[in-house]
């Protein structure tokens, strides 16, 4: 009789999840570390300008939209930007797990590993995708503490990947 190696103590996981097929895995990670990290930025923004949090998934939806007609469509619009920051992250945790599947070394150091990881897709986003195909909007210059409040956020959404990856990995010995 083979028995199943038990989990790591601190990677213990519901016994439904350890049945989840894949795209579950990603779907739940995206969406759980997507709305950890629209929390924090409506957070941050709020406690530094007063921002409404409804302005932060407005922001991102204005990407597509630009950012007049996503103020004006209101919860719709803010509703659109939240499914579609959450796909973007389901990606993240779609390319993590991708990558940890051909170089499994990657499980050994989840934090640094999905610091980096979450850094280098920060990097991928802000400065490569979203300038090629997002709409123009007027620009305005961010505080430094956003940038590394930013960088912080992606790197700990780097490090939830990892881990999400791994605890997968694990699953499925």
């Amino acid at each position: 009789m083979h028995a199943r190696p038990a989990l790591r103590p601190h990677l213990s996981l519901p016994s439904a999840a350890r049945a989840w097929p894949a795209w579950a895995w990603v779907a739940a990670g995206g969406i759980g570390l997507g709305l950890a990290d629209l929390a924090f930025a409506a957070l941050y923004w709020f406690l530094h300008s007063g921002t409404p949090p409804i302005r932060i998934p407005q922001a991102i939806a204005g990407w597509v939209l630009g950012a007049h007609d996503a103020r004006a469509g209101g919860i719709a619009t803010a509703l659109a930007g939240v499914a579609l920051y959450c796909a973007i992250v389901s990606a993240m945790v779609a390319g993590y797990m991708r990558l940890a599947s051909r170089w499994p070394a990657l499980h050994a150091n989840v934090a640094i590993a999905g610091g980096l990881y979450g850094l280098a897709m920060y990097e991928l986003l802000f400065r490569v995708v979203l300038p090629l195909v997002s709409v123009p909007s007027p620009s305005k210059a961010m505080p430094p503490s956003w940038t590394l409040a930013c960088l912080a956020a992606y790197a700990g959404i780097g490090i939830g990947c990892a881990w999400i990856a791994r605890a997968k990995a694990l699953r499925d010995r």
